[in-house]
């Protein structure tokens, strides 16, 4: 097959793939013959969420949603202008006022209530109950809920279907949102390993597939959720210190995610011991060509598209489900990771705000604060040897990243004994000829002749005295108690000598001092 072939062959099943994934989501979603959102909802349904009064129209919306499960067969119109107006007095105050257009209401024969307020009314001087019918007109204006009149001529409140999505939506912010993989995976093991795969094989891979989505977009949001706290530490730590950090740590971080959805994630069996399962019956189910026809088949009749087109569908579903439980390995391996990075990172900032010297990482946070604050600290920064200017990027430590050895440490047949000597008498000159304070403090003792102080001008006369100079140097510094020379700077003046240019620089023998 040529390059071009093996290009077209690609290119059509990729093709085929996305018209398949495309189809999918769309008879999924019901909008298969649909060209958008807004051919469903109405044009203003969104209008009540996005004006000043978005909070309570939000909260009523809420409020609603639960007095709707209360009762069989939609909410009488008295009972939730009640509940509205109960509402509405306890937030009266916060209530802004709002241009209204009467003309944008359900009419009064529509909903079967007389006229409780003119246009020109403004919200601050409406009564509670006529505030709590206007939210509730303005609702029904934007499409999420309808008036339907009963036999008996009672007046009920019924959510619209397409609103229904929105308020589960709203209900489940509103009672927080919680990661439920543990019932995905329950749902999927109980769909495909069970009868009902046998005899409705497609509405079962349908809901598990689905259900296998749910589960992965939970870990993604368990997985958000720790990053979210966890870039909230500098401002937590910025607006509250230690206070704050202890909240978010204790308090918000865990009772939301370690006494939640990761305490959880990390004690249920439920994923490790029905995912195998999952795994081995999705295969069967794929090798078994009585199921796929019977499936197909039941499939291609309820959802109305060709049998072969079902069939590959059923594949296609299953092999995602396949995939995903696969997959799944290294994002609860980044969770993990997730909230280990947050929780030292959280102590570590609690630590630094009660104890800032305690370390090397809060010593030098404060050192750069107070460089920050306070310019004219730099001049103590200056080291005994040479200034720095400024501290910028370049003053960084970074470490190198050494390329892998290629070399092959398991044939001996390669080592010559002869270069091992070599090599061998090479390191122990090396070794040998090394500096310690030892001779560092012996090459001084030979320089003081006349058991006096020793300037820069006495000990230095080759290079060689140079680098010896800088040991001496940080030995003096570094091992004030191990090191027989002491070192200090006579004036600030600077001696060139040379090539090079160094301070005033003294050495004296301990007992001299």
């Amino acid at each position: 097959m040529s390059e071009d072939e093996i290009i077209r062959v690609i290119s059509e099943k990729f093709q085929i793939l996305y018209t398949k994934t495309f189809e999918f989501f769309y008879i999924l979603t019901g909008t298969m013959n649909r060209t958008g959102i807004f051919e469903t909802l109405p044009e203003n349904f969104f209008s009540p969420l996005a004006s000043p009064n978005r909070r309570h129209y939000a909260a009523l919306l809420g409020l609603y949603w639960r007095t709707f499960q209360e009762f069989p067969r939609g909410v009488e119109w008295s009972v939730l202008v009640s509940r509205f107006t109960e509402y509405v007095s306890l937030c009266r105050e916060t209530i802004l006022e709002e241009d209204v257009s009467l003309d944008e209401t359900p009419s009064d024969e529509d909903t079967g209530e007389p006229a409780l307020f003119e246009s020109g009314e403004g919200a601050g001087v409406e009564p509670v109950r006529v505030q709590a019918t206007r939210f509730l007109r303005t609702l029904m204006a934007a499409g999420w809920m309808s008036i339907e009149i009963l036999e008996d001529y009672s007046r009920m409140v019924n959510m619209t279907a397409w609103a229904r999505p929105f308020y589960e939506a709203i209900g489940r912010i509103e009672e927080g949102l919680s990661t439920e993989y543990e019932s995905h995976i329950v749902a999927v093991y109980s769909l495909l390993c069970s009868d009902a795969a046998e005899e409705n094989g497609h509405y079962a891979v349908l809901n598990a597939h689905e259900a296998t989505v749910a589960l992965n977009d939970s870990l993604k949001v368990l997985l958000q959720g720790i990053r979210d706290y966890y870039e909230n530490l500098d401002i937590a730590a910025d607006e509250g210190g230690i206070a704050s950090l202890l909240h978010q740590h204790y308090d918000l971080y865990a009772a939301d995610i370690l006494d939640g959805a990761y305490k959880r994630l990390k004690t249920s069996e439920n994923l490790s011991r029905y995912r195998p399962r999952i795994l081995k019956r999705v295969q069967e189910l794929r090798d078994r060509e009585d199921w796929l026809s019977d499936s197909a088949g039941k499939y291609a009749r309820s959802s109305r598209i060709p049998l072969e087109q079902a069939r590959e569908r059923l594949l296609v579903m299953l092999e995602e489900i396949r995939d995903v439980l696969k997959g799944l390995d290294p994002l609860l391996s980044e969770i993990d990771r997730r909230n280990m990075q947050y929780a030292r990172v959280s102590s570590e900032r609690i630590s630094l705000l009660l104890a800032p010297d305690s370390s090397i990482t809060g010593r030098l946070a404060l050192l750069a604060k107070g460089v920050a604050d306070h310019p004219h600290l730099a001049r103590g920064l200056a080291h005994s040897l040479f200034r720095m200017a400024n501290l910028s990027s370049e003053s960084r430590y970074r470490r190198w990243r050494t390329a892998p050895s290629s070399a092959s440490f398991t044939d001996r047949s390669l080592s010559d004994p002869e270069e091992l000597a070599r090599i061998e008498v090479l390191l122990r000159d090396r070794i040998s000829r090394q500096l310690s304070p030892a001779r560092v403090s012996s090459w001084l003792s030979g320089k003081d002749r006349h058991r006096g102080p020793l300037t820069v001008e006495r000990l230095v006369e080759n290079d060689g005295d140079w680098v010896r100079l800088l040991y001496a140097v940080s030995y003096a510094e570094s091992r004030p108690a191990g090191f027989d020379y002491s070192v200090s700077v006579e004036s600030e003046k600077r001696l060139c000598l040379g090539r090079y240019d160094c301070p005033d620089l003294v050495f004296r023998r301990k007992h001299e001092n």
